[in-house]
């Protein structure tokens, strides 16, 4: 009897555990597990704890920063523009404050979300290395490669963007990259070490 019921705890847990997971690509955002609509996009590279799965979908929490002027967007740190998740101006969900910044600071806030199940991954090393494969494949077809920590967080979309039209990357891969190139920028190594 004993047993039966240790057995029966251990799979209880496994199957109520929270995975932190990563995107490996843009995904779409619902406000619900069984709509059509689509309200925002999950970036990839932003860590998200998957809180349910059913029907190809999962229900998701994620912690970031909200710009009290942008309501709409979750960023993956405080007073930088890298963009973790955002949603339509007219279909946001409820944000939970976990804390209210001051002195300029953003909020920390908590928000819950569902999203398209699969191309995750717990491995975030793994994701980096192939946005950093994309970058150095496609990044020195014209010049020499600009290191990472070259710029500053809110200069590489721009940047990147600019020179974008004369590679062979493939669209689906471009917010990999960029979120690659944020992640480790010359401002930013604190924030993903």
């Amino acid at each position: 009897m004993k047993k039966l019921v240790l057995m029966g705890a251990l799979l209880a847990s496994c199957l109520f555990a929270k995975d932190v997971m990563y995107s490996s690509v843009v995904k779409p955002v619902y406000l619900d597990g069984t709509s059509s609509t689509v309200v925002g996009k999950l970036l990839p590279t932003n860590a998200i704890t998957i809180l349910e799965r059913s029907n190809n979908r999962v229900k998701f929490s994620m912690e970031g920063y909200q710009n009290p002027a942008v309501s709409n967007v979750v960023y993956f740190s405080d007073s930088q523009r890298v963009i973790a998740l955002s949603f339509a101006k007219t279909k946001s969900p409820k944000f939970e404050v976990l804390k209210k910044g001051e002195n300029g600071a953003w909020d920390k806030v908590k928000v819950l979300a569902y999203t398209d199940d699969g191309e995750f991954s717990a491995n975030l090393d793994e994701i980096f290395a192939k946005a950093k494969g994309l970058y150095t494949e496609n990044c020195s077809i014209c010049h020499s490669l600009h290191k990472e920590s070259e710029f500053q967080a809110n200069q590489w979309p721009a940047l990147f963007k600019s020179m974008l039209s004369r590679t062979p990357m493939d669209k689906k891969d471009e917010w990999l990259v960029v979120e690659y190139l944020q992640k480790h920028a010359k401002n930013m190594h604190k924030e993903t070490k």
